[in-house]
């Protein structure tokens, strides 16, 4: 993993951020690693990304004055429990390791267990359309079939009696 931090710092310095931040997130699907999560939001706040650094430092633990501001544009992005929950890279959440974490995910997995409708900050703004767009495709999938049925058994009733 050095290898790793050892090019994603020479990107940083080679005025490329957005290159370490692709290399850390790679690297971080491969394992989960202290030093690639607080490199990770370190690039992110100096993309000036700040609630996705504030992501990263809730889910190592960081505390102090930057992380506490990223930490709040992060809360302040995602309000919901859920949604807060969902924002924390999948890797880091499959791992969740500090008392931070885990009492983030009870309290997410209550919040969804708890709520009887969706919350607005929890669905995707596309999520509306997604069903139609699958109805869509799935009634045209099944009309194509049955023309298809249809032709062939025009087809082979023509060379039948043709």
């Amino acid at each position: 993993m050095s290898t790793v931090i050892q090019r994603a710092h020479a990107d940083v310095e080679a005025g490329h951020p957005w290159m370490a931040r692709d290399r850390l997130v790679s690297a971080l699907q491969q394992r989960q690693d202290d030093e690639i999560l607080h490199l990770l939001a370190e690039v992110h706040a100096q993309m000036g990304d700040l609630p996705a650094a504030g992501a990263l430092w809730f889910a190592t633990a960081r505390d102090d004055e930057r992380a506490r501001a990223a930490i709040a544009a992060w809360r302040e992005r995602h309000p919901g429990l859920i949604a807060r929950w969902n924002s924390i890279p999948s890797p880091v959440r499959r791992h969740a390791c500090t008392p931070e974490l885990n009492a983030l995910q009870d309290a997410a997995s209550r919040a969804s267990r708890a709520r009887t409708g969706p919350e607005p900050q929890d669905i995707p703004a596309e999520a509306w359309w997604e069903k139609v767009v699958f109805g869509g495709g799935c009634l045209l999938s099944v009309l194509a079939l049955v023309a298809l049925i249809g032709i062939g058994l025009m087809t082979v009733m023509g060379w039948i009696w043709g």
